[in-house]
């Protein structure tokens, strides 16, 4: 196994519930693609029951990888707040309940080849996450919804999207402003009241 080096020390934030902790990067974990960053998060295995117990602790220390998504990502440098990460969370589950780019298309007069069987018809999940992602095509616009759509649902990164800085800097913003626009929708955050 690698030997751990510390490489660098950024003060800590915190987003959907997770407080990075030293926000230390280590050499040596993952793959060369990988940027990764301990952070303190919820125990699944804590227990109400054994509080206090020393082998019971409320928060332990994960490996995040940061480049898994642009999202989490954005997040760790701090252009996200946290009920953005979740409406961006939000929509990646649904966009990847209706299969990624959409529900394909059934041909039922098809025979099946070499065993493969009928495809299955879209399931209830399928049709839910349409109809939810195109509440959202309609709550955003085609132009911030296909920005949301290309971040949150395909993994893309605004580098990979804007062709030059002020593309870029219009796509984080539009990014911003839907994934917003969506926390107040979906409940994660009240919708902000302009000043009188």
């Amino acid at each position: 196994m690698a030997e751990l080096k510390k490489v660098r020390k950024k003060p800590g934030r915190t987003f959907k519930g997770l407080t990075v902790a030293n926000t230390s990067e280590f050499a040596g974990l993952g793959n060369q693609h990988s940027k990764v960053k301990l952070v303190e998060i919820d125990n699944p295995h804590y227990s109400k029951v054994h509080a206090g117990a020393s082998g019971n602790p409320k928060t332990v220390t994960a490996a995040l990888n940061l480049r898994e998504s642009p999202v989490a990502m954005m997040a760790a440098k701090g252009h996200l707040e946290a009920h953005q990460v979740e409406a961006a969370i939000m929509f990646r589950r649904l966009w990847e309940a209706l299969g990624g780019s959409g529900a394909g298309s059934f041909d039922y007069s098809r025979e099946p080849v070499d065993g493969g069987g009928t495809r299955e018809p879209i399931s209830d999940r399928q049709i839910d996450a349409g109809i939810q992602l195109k509440g959202c095509r309609n709550l955003l616009g085609r132009r911030h919804y296909d920005v949301v759509s290309m971040v949150a649902g395909e993994g893309r990164t605004i580098a990979e999207i804007g062709t030059s800085k002020r593309a870029r800097h219009t796509l984080a913003d539009y990014l911003k402003d839907a994934l917003e626009d969506l926390a107040v929708h979906w409940g994660f955050q009240k919708r902000k009241t302009p000043p009188k």
